[in-house]
């Protein structure tokens, strides 16, 4: 299995990059989907938005999925933590479901670890939305 690349904007590297230094500096780096979206963001690729492959998710990306051992569908979009309490679905770039989403393409399927346990989903539809500041 090849290694996957990120792909992000330029200004969401630029936030990413120092969420990152700041889990860094505080010990979190122990935590496996941190330690894993550090060694990925050292390899991302930096795009214009508009240039971005629409089947790919990135920040921003409304995400249809299915849970393959239930058949449960449901919906996220990527963001950064700041707007987490915003709406219902969005999910943090930093939460094993974010980190485990970003940089994947429509069709394809993701196993991930979270507190409740292993995870496998199969991405249906990846849909763009504009850029959203993150709230300060």
């Amino acid at each position: 299995m090849s290694e996957r690349r990120i792909i992000l904007t330029h200004s969401n590297y630029i936030i990413l990059k120092g969420l990152v230094d700041t889990l860094q500096r505080s010990g979190k780096m122990k935590l496996p989907h941190f330690a894993r979206f550090a060694k990925e963001m050292k390899d991302a690729i930096v795009m214009d938005a508009q240039t971005i492959p629409d089947d790919i998710i990135t920040l921003y990306s409304r995400v249809r999925y299915t849970y393959l051992n239930s058949d449960e569908s449901s919906e996220a979009v990527i963001v950064f933590p700041a707007q987490l309490k915003e709406a219902p679905e969005y999910v943090s770039i930093l939460s094993p479901l974010g980190l485990a989403l970003i940089g994947e393409r429509e069709g394809t399927e993701v196993e991930y670890e979270a507190p409740g346990g292993f995870y496998r989903l199969r991405i249906d539809q990846v849909e763009h939305l504009h850029e959203m500041s993150p709230a300060t």
